[in-house]
């Protein structure tokens, strides 16, 4: 049997032993780690250029999120999400987040192609024969998803206006959009050319239809949403909003704001009509970092770029788009504009929506932070 002493002397023990590794590591230096990203001087920054976003844009208010792998986040708020009540902008608050829906569209292609539903090397005429889709026997799949197909763009003047004359009120289903589409002949030899267009991804959301049997939503609850636990990432059924929601604004010519908020979004379909919120777009963000719900050869075939040649986007892959480091996708939708890139060489999510999408200044906004948080020079 053990002496009572060793209860007695037990704990003082274990007190110096404490004391004298306490004593060891401060006068070894031992202090916590710093930022390397966000400190002080780059936050202050960070906010100047968001200020400095709301001054030379006329949008309500900018929501902006911003993380450092090991540092930590940061919400930057500016602005109103509703010009009635003057209510702030909200992290919690659902917003239209417009072609950023089409890296969701892309990635349950990329799904079912994993699944064997979809081959990405058949053309999309193998798929949809009835749309006589024009060269539709040499437009494969990746063409679709990475612009490069040389459809014609089915929001052309004409039916932005229109669409806009009805006050956003115009309920289309996807083969009513691209009637007037495929009507016009190929704009380029498919596969030779980068040309962002929206029918690309109308045709995606009718493949996801018809290899499944299911709505694309059904599609992206089973395969993307409940896999990745978003729960606040919808496909609107009507012309409104779940609360809370930020209001969006349209920029009329004479300068004033019209709330455009209930302008129906079906005209956007697979290509850009789903809303969100920052809690959901921060797990979309990793796993368009991640791409954990694709095989390794899908993986891949995500971020197979193309040369997109123009300012800003460098290259377009299988429904991202890449600046330098930067890989996400820029998402606008009348009276929205949004931002998601991930930068996976120093680790930052920017995640940024503005409540309009004149002068696209959520796209100013990131081009600001990214020049801040990992410069070029």
């Amino acid at each position: 049997m053990k002496s009572p002493k060793n209860k007695f002397y037990l704990p003082i023990v274990l007190s110096a032993l404490f004391f004298f590794i306490s004593i060891s590591c401060k006068d070894s230096g031992i202090t916590e780690p710093q930022p390397s990203i966000l400190t002080k001087e780059t936050i202050g920054k960070l906010q100047a250029a968001a200020d400095k976003v709301m001054m030379e844009n006329q949008t309500p208010g900018m929501m902006a999120y911003v993380s450092v792998e090991g540092e930590g986040e940061l919400y930057i708020t500016r602005g109103v999400s509703n010009l009635v009540t003057s209510e702030p902008m909200n992290s919690n608050n659902y917003f239209r987040i417009g072609s950023i829906t089409k890296t969701v569209t892309s990635e349950a292609v990329l799904i079912l192609a994993d699944e064997g539903k979809i081959d990405l090397n058949k053309p999309i005429s193998f798929y949809l024969p009835e749309l006589n889709i024009p060269s539709g026997d040499k437009i494969t799949i990746p063409m679709l998803a990475n612009m490069t197909s040389g459809l014609y763009e089915y929001t052309d003047v004409d039916f932005i206006n229109s669409w806009a004359n009805s006050h956003g009120q115009k309920v289309f289903t996807p083969e009513q959009l691209l009637t007037g589409a495929l009507s016009h002949p190929i704009q380029f030899e498919p596969g030779t050319k980068y040309d962002y267009c929206n029918t690309n991804y109308l045709l995606l959301g009718l493949l996801i239809k018809k290899v499944t049997g299911q709505t694309v939503i059904d599609v992206f609850n089973e395969k993307i949403f409940q896999p990745l636990g978003m729960k606040n990432t919808f496909w609107p059924n009507t012309s409104y909003m779940p609360y809370p929601y930020s209001h969006g604004y349209f920029l009329e010519s004479n300068n004033s704001l019209t709330d455009v908020t209930n302008w129906n979004p079906s005209w956007a379909d697979a290509a850009g009509c789903l809303i969100s919120n920052f809690s959901d777009m921060k797990i979309w963000s990793k796993e368009v970092n991640e791409r954990k719900l694709l095989s390794d050869k899908m993986k891949s075939v995500r971020y197979e770029w193309v040369d997109a040649g123009i300012p800003g986007i460098t290259y377009s892959g299988f429904g991202l788009e890449k600046a330098l480091d930067w890989i996400g996708k820029t998402g606008s939708i009348t009276g929205y504009n949004s931002q998601l890139f991930y930068n996976p060489v120093k680790k930052i999510t920017i995640i940024i929506n503005t409540n309009s999408m004149d002068g696209y200044p959520a796209s100013s906004a990131f081009a600001a932070f990214a020049g801040i948080l990992a410069p070029t020079n």
